[in-house]
């Protein structure tokens, strides 16, 4: 792992991968809001709170069939994806994300988002904060047939953007983002902001373990 207050001169990379929930958007609570939710719904029970957060990252179908099981995961999905959406106002990029996609661009970054929303989740979300405005390479958890934590999404990107794994960083805040970034041969960087224990993090010993998004913007500008 590569310490930030030993850097004078990083970079660059040719692309930056970015995970949206939890990176870039602060999705938290509502997210655990919806499962909590839904597990009322239909179990008839809740989990305790550490639960669903421990969840953020997988995706929906995944987090459903663990909380209730097969059966029940469709109708569960359904239940929170209109829970969310109810709810959408609580649905905030961080400060300064946009800036830094802007950023990025500006200094010649290509930009891929990496999910593990379906695309009926992500649609929504995009009409609220424009995030498509800064690529149009978006891999959402349907696209591959392994999702998050197996590298394939991570592939698919790369293969989109033809750009190789040792030129790409990709940024995630929780385990499941650095575990598929790992595996794919990326760099990976950890972002400590989102709901994932920082522990929890760096055992799984990202490149960078980062505390805002400008030390991330640092790493990727150009050297001097």
């Amino acid at each position: 792992m590569i310490s930030y207050d030993s850097l004078t001169n990083p970079g660059p990379y040719r692309a930056v991968l970015l995970d949206i929930d939890g990176t870039l958007i602060d999705t938290a609570d509502l997210i655990a809001d919806s499962l909590e939710h839904t597990c009322r719904v239909h179990l008839g029970k809740t989990h305790p709170r550490a639960d669903y957060y421990s969840l953020i990252g997988r995706p929906a179908l995944v987090q459903m069939k663990l909380l209730g099981g097969e059966a029940r995961a469709n109708a569960m999905l359904d239940t929170a994806i209109e829970f969310y959406e109810s709810h959408q106002e609580r649905e905030k990029a961080f400060t300064g994300a946009l800036d830094l996609l802007a950023q990025l661009r500006e200094v010649g970054i290509r930009l891929a988002f990496v999910t593990s929303k379906l695309r009926r989740e992500l649609d929504p979300t995009l009409q609220r904060i424009p995030l498509h405005r800064y690529t149009s390479v978006i891999v959402t958890s349907e696209m591959t047939t392994r999702p998050k934590p197996f590298p394939d999404p991570v592939y698919l990107a790369l293969q989109t953007l033809e750009i190789g794994a040792a030129e790409t960083l990709f940024v995630g805040d929780s385990p499941y983002d650095l575990q598929s970034g790992a595996a794919a041969g990326v760099h990976t960087g950890a972002a400590t902001w989102g709901p994932h224990p920082a522990s929890s993090l760096e055992a799984e010993n990202p490149t960078y373990m980062l505390r805002s998004f400008s030390e991330l913007l640092r790493i990727c500008r150009p050297r001097t």
